[in-house]
């Protein structure tokens, strides 16, 4: 092939021009995406509990649905996390896993779980490559604790980050948020109602003495 090009030039052009024009062709048809279409094996399962902490949302909602999901035929890892208000698992499937059919049976899974009252119903969610237009950071500020890292995420770093163009919402993970525990004296509790019942029963005491001493005159009255 070689000696073919070498003796006749122009044949080695046109094959070249050949290529090129169809390479250009199929570059110009080529379709791009960040975002491919791809099935992932993932599935989320995200339930709401208004008004829960995070430790309730793990108790009542978290645990039950791992305990059930945790079953369902490919699953091999569970991952939940446990927020205010609301608590989310997530499940991973073996490769080449048919997600249709796999989707119908967490659903029904998902019907055998009773939940507390007040709690929503379970939301099925299937992740796809058009869902995660997400980045995840991790911060750290050194010389201050998780306390002071909170503040300045909440009060600098996330509000400088929802200005930015393009950016739809950002959400904070692992920040935590001051309580109030108040314990009350169960011993202090008893002494004050002992306190309390003792001064009442002497008032009405001497109210029912008043009360028939003020019936005995009557009655001596309406006699004479």
């Amino acid at each position: 092939m070689t000696k073919t090009f070498v003796k006749n030039p122009f044949l080695a052009l046109v094959s070249i021009i050949i290529v090129l024009v169809i390479g250009g062709v199929s570059l110009g048809n080529m379709q791009t995406d960040l975002m491919p279409d791809m099935e992932l094996p993932y599935l989320a399962v995200i339930v709401t509990e208004p008004g829960a902490s995070p430790a309730e949302v793990e108790k009542d909602v978290v645990e039950p649905l791992e305990s059930v999901l945790g079953t369902v035929s490919g699953v091999e890892n569970v991952n939940s996390t446990s927020s205010n208000n609301y608590g989310m698992i997530m499940l991973e499937f073996a490769e080449n896993t048919n997600m249709d059919s796999t989707l119908v049976r967490v659903s029904q899974q998902l019907n055998t779980v009773e939940l507390p009252e007040g709690c929503g119903t379970p939301n099925l969610m299937e992740i796809s490559m058009d869902m995660m237009a997400t980045m995840n950071a991790a911060v750290d500020y050194e010389g201050k604790d998780i306390k002071e890292l909170t503040a300045f995420n909440d009060k600098v770093l996330k509000p400088y980050l929802e200005r930015q163009e393009g950016v739809a919402s950002v959400t904070v993970n692992g920040a935590i948020e001051d309580t109030i525990e108040v314990r009350l004296d169960e011993e202090k509790i008893r002494k004050v109602n002992k306190k309390i019942l003792g001064e009442t029963n002497e008032k009405l005491s001497d109210a029912q003495k008043k009360i028939d001493k003020g019936f005995v005159r009557w009655k001596m009255e309406s006699q004479n």
